[in-house]
């Protein structure tokens, strides 16, 4: 696997060379990325590799330099995962990241009841307990076969026949509540694992935005987690196609369990043609449509 950094701010065109400059004096080697124009600004977005050589002490030396010689202080920051088409094969487990590059799988929860209670008093994330069915318009999921909700994957009633018929296990349904217009309405499933994973591996990579505050003490917010790692043994006995993780995710205010799924289950969304293979965020065949599957790291 490999980590790469994004940065993305504007500069002047001719400052160019000089900004590249500033980057290869610290340490990190980039060429030159495409500018994009917007009004009198350039967008300039190098994209470098992390690792034993480009350390978060370089990187916040590299953004203070940039502020001091070229006032440059908005700088956007974005972690990209790269993996080997080995890691894609040997991983009983994946993490689905997205069913699209389109803010239309996320839908706004309409008023699932939820019980609240704070996890963290310093940087307020809250635990909450599920107590409805979801509650979304169904008629927002259209011809998509999963939607993200508040952390929750809701599924068409499509998408569940082909999980039975191809007896895909390890879940529970709960159909959700409709709240919307009547006309275009969809049965809709929420997919709720029944089993939990064992912990992660101490292994696993954990990254901050060195533009931002340091994490919290409670180790949750301002983290920006790796790929789980599992060590082969703690996964040889897995039975099932769906499962909860054991460690919390959080969308910046509320904790959650990531679902995680099986290779079987995404060798069927492609096999079926629901999604085209798709190997990380910056494959050329990542679509409106396509699902983002991130493998699990074996050790």
């Amino acid at each position: 696997m490999k980590v790469e950094l994004e940065n993305l701010f504007s500069i002047d065109e001719t400052s160019q060379d000089q900004v590249i400059n500033v980057y290869n004096r610290h340490g990190i080697a980039i060429g030159a990325p495409e500018l994009r124009k917007r009004n009198l600004k350039t967008k300039f977005n190098p994209i470098f590799t992390l690792n034993e050589d480009v350390t978060y002490e370089q990187v916040t030396a590299l953004y203070e330099s940039l502020e001091r010689e070229f006032g440059i202080v908005s700088i956007g920051e974005r972690f990209y995962f790269e993996f080997s088409d080995i890691e894609y094969e040997r991983a009983p487990l994946f993490t689905l990241n997205s069913t699209g590059n389109s803010p239309e799988m996320f839908l706004e929860d309409k008023g699932t009841l939820f019980s609240l209670s704070t996890h963290c008093k310093c940087c307020g994330l809250m635990d909450k307990e599920q107590l409805s069915p979801i509650v979304i318009d169904t008629t927002q999921m259209k011809d998509r076969h999963l939607v993200h909700v508040n952390g929750y994957w809701v599924a068409s009633e499509e998408l569940v026949s082909l999980m039975q018929r191809e007896k895909l296990e390890g879940y529970e349904l709960l159909e959700v509540i409709h709240q919307g217009p009547a006309e275009g309405k969809q049965p809709a499933y929420q997919i709720i694992p029944v089993q939990m994973l064992p912990e992660c591996s101490k292994d696993r990579v954990k990254l901050y935005f060195a533009t931002e505050q340091p994490p919290c003490s409670c180790g949750l917010n301002g983290v920006i987690n790796g790929p789980d790692i599992y060590h082969h043994e703690d996964l040889k006995n897995l039975k099932g196609d769906v499962f909860y993780s054991a460690e919390c995710s959080h969308d910046g205010r509320y904790l959650y369990r990531k679902t995680l799924f099986s290779k079987r289950f995404r060798e069927t969304i492609i096999k079926y043609g629901i999604s085209r293979e798709v190997r990380g965020e910056k494959d050329a065949n990542f679509g409106p449509k396509d699902w983002l599957f991130d493998p699990v790291l074996i050790k």
